[in-house]
């Protein structure tokens, strides 16, 4: 017996998927032409933040990375390779992990716990510094599997666990601080706890946005490319339909 989906319910998973991915593609261009037309705050993020001190390659850095992620979702919305590009969905996701987790752990991790504070998501100080000690590793934990393609679902669901709840506080917090200043809520500019510094709040829930789509794609079993064991179960391989038998012929 057949166990493919119904040629409707494929057709509007096909459609999901394609919208998906032409959301995905518009924000990498989005986020990519965002940084080439403030040349200045990206370089200032390049050598403060990545602590790229040599001048030039911080400045090649800073001209080159943006038009990648323009050529990136040009790809993604032109729809060819997409072995490759899930792949490279997964290394880059499994990067800013890594160095999200390592700026929020290193070298001063007292400043990620006053972020954590501000929230006032928590109380109890013992479950307020365990958050704070075990987060950023876990982050990093859990990008490295991504990089090496080890537990791929398993670690995209974990991240997708964090982004959630962590982009409806930054969306709440942008919305108190807007209503407090008077300020336009894009104009909000805060630091946020990812390890990136000061950003603005419309550009944060764009990235994030992104990181969701990026780990909602892995999840769906992608990135198997040069994945060393994509899953820790083995999995069941799809029953292959049968042949309707043939009607006897009419005596």
């Amino acid at each position: 017996m057949s166990t493919s989906p119904l040629p409707g319910k494929r057709r509007l998973q096909d459609l999901a998927a394609l919208l998906a991915r032409w959301l995905l593609g518009g924000l990498f261009i989005y986020l990519g032409l965002s940084n080439v037309f403030h040349p200045a705050e990206f370089l200032t993020f390049v050598r403060q933040q990545l602590m790229v001190s040599n001048p030039a390659l911080s400045s090649l850095i800073a001209a080159g990375a943006p038009w990648l992620e323009v050529l990136y979702g040009l790809v993604l919305l032109s729809g060819m390779a997409p072995d490759a590009t899930a792949l490279v969905a997964r290394w880059w996701l499994g990067g800013v992990f890594i160095y999200m987790g390592l700026s929020k752990a290193l070298p001063h991790p007292e400043y990620f716990l006053k972020l954590v504070r501000q929230y006032d998501l928590v109380n109890t100080p013992l479950l307020l510094n365990s958050i704070a000690a075990a987060l950023p590793w876990f982050e990093v934990f859990c990008g490295v599997l991504l990089l090496v393609g080890v537990a791929v679902r398993g670690s995209a669901l974990m991240l997708l666990a964090m982004l959630v709840p962590f982009t409806l506080v930054v969306f709440k917090r942008g919305l108190a601080i807007a209503a407090v200043t008077g300020q336009p809520f894009c104009g909000v500019k805060f630091d946020c706890g990812c390890g990136a510094g000061e950003v603005f709040v419309c550009h944060k829930l764009a990235e994030n946005t992104v990181l969701l789509l990026l780990a909602a794609w892995l999840l769906m079993g992608r990135g198997r490319l040069l994945s060393l064991c994509f899953s820790l179960f083995r999995e069941q391989a799809r029953p292959l339909a049968q042949p309707e038998p043939l009607m006897p012929p009419a005596a």
